[in-house]
């Protein structure tokens, strides 16, 4: 399988992931300071749906750039149905 080859996009998944990685640090700090479940959970709740994001975002990164160009209605079809999904 192919890797992420631009560099605009690495640095886009790049900074994506790191700002997770700071949600992932809040998450940590507000249990050690005694949050809520509700809070915490609110939280959690986020940084799966964000992660969920960066996976579709790669995905699509790869449909776009490694189908052939002459099935672009249908990398379409199948991109809309994955955001319909997730």
């Amino acid at each position: 399988m192919n890797a992420i080859e631009k560099e605009t996009d690495k640095k886009y998944f790049v900074k994506r992931l790191n700002i997770i990685k700071g949600q992932i640090s809040g998450v940590s700090k507000m249990i050690d300071e005694g949050r809520s479940y509700e809070e915490v959970l609110i939280q959690l709740g986020a940084l799966t749906n964000s992660l969920r994001g960066v996976g579709k975002n790669i995905l699509e990164n790869y449909m776009q750039n490694n189908i052939d160009k002459k099935n672009k209605k249908e990398v379409e079809e199948i991109l809309n149905l994955i955001n319909k999904l997730v």
